[in-house]
């Protein structure tokens, strides 16, 4: 009986221990106040209201600048595209804004055509998620596609050891105030591509395929649409530039990229198309094959900021 009571003594203090940790930890995280976990911040905890919000993946993330938008139509824009996004996880994050604040007039949706074909089995780099559990739409999301989220969210033993030295370096940053350069490449949402992250094209990977819609992507941008039209925001969908080595592969493009405009012109949703841009031609813009280096993103945010104006000033 001792032996029973000093197991369950220890086993009380151990996880007395690692939910201090935790949550140490976290709040560190939410701390914060630039980079990544600040968007965070906006985007699950706090009430800020925003005009215009740019949605998707990292491409969206990372092509839309909302100091170069707000200065060409005068909106205010916020930007909560977030790496690794398909339209599943595009569909709960936009709940999840929508959960803490009221809609904003417009979203603007990047189109990954490119990832169409890609399933929502993996959540990408899931433990920047672990702060903001709270936000009950955000978790009821993250468990419907992982299970796990469950005991990440209750059982600190689990979610610890996924919280290495990277989220130790951001929660230490949150309690001294200070900022990585990833942090300093921030502005509203948009986390432009790192120098150090700027890869060589590789112009001979020319392998073509023929692309595809998953019902899976189809049924969630459906759902996207849904959720927008309800909350009386005025949906508009973008294919932002990617380097012309990436629609050069697809050996049915325009088949593909019908499928899209198909379901804009159902929903009567603008439709702005980048695919051929000169943009895509410049080598010098694009930091991978799909993602632009800022010089290219805010070229692109210009250009497409004046087409936006001149469609929204019709409306």
């Amino acid at each position: 009986m001792k032996i029973l009571k000093k197991i369950i003594f220890y086993f009380l203090i151990l996880s007395s221990l690692a939910y201090l940790v935790r949550y140490i930890l976290h709040e560190g995280i939410r701390k914060n106040k630039a980079g990544l976990f600040d968007k965070f911040n906006v985007v699950f905890h706090q009430k800020n209201n925003h005009q215009v919000i740019f949605v998707g993946s990292s491409r969206a993330e990372c092509h839309f600048n909302p100091a170069i938008f707000d200065s060409i139509t005068g909106l205010d824009s916020y930007n909560i595209g977030v790496s690794g996004s398909n339209n599943s996880f595009t569909y709960g994050l936009l709940k999840s804004y929508l959960s803490e604040r009221k809609a904003p007039k417009m979203a603007i949706m990047n189109i990954d055509y490119h990832f169409s074909n890609e399933s929502s089995d993996t959540i990408y780099e899931f433990p920047r998620f672990f702060p903001y559990l709270d936000n009950e739409i955000l978790f009821n999301e993250l468990a419907k596609r992982d299970k796990r989220f469950y005991a990440f969210k209750y059982i600190p033993f689990y979610s610890l050891p996924f919280l290495g030295e990277k989220y130790l370096n951001c929660a230490a940053r949150g309690y001294t105030n200070k900022q990585s350069s990833y942090d300093l490449n921030c502005y509203k949402g948009f986390q432009f591509i790192h120098p150090i992250e700027y890869k060589i094209i590789d112009k001979k990977d020319t392998v073509s395929y023929a692309a595809i819609l998953l019902k899976e992507n189809a049924d969630y941008l459906d759902s996207i649409i849904t959720i927008c039209k309800n909350s009386k925001i005025d949906l508009y969908f973008v294919i932002s530039p990617a380097h012309t080595i990436v629609s050069s592969r697809i050996k049915n493009l325009d088949e593909h990229l019908n499928k899209f405009k198909a379901i804009a012109t159902k929903s009567a949703i603008p439709f702005f198309d980048y695919t051929n841009d000169t943009i895509c031609k410049e080598d010098d813009l694009f930091a991978d094959l799909y993602h632009m280096k800022k010089s290219g993103a805010d070229l692109f945010t210009a250009k497409f900021s004046g087409d936006f104006k001149k469609l929204y000033q019709t409306k």
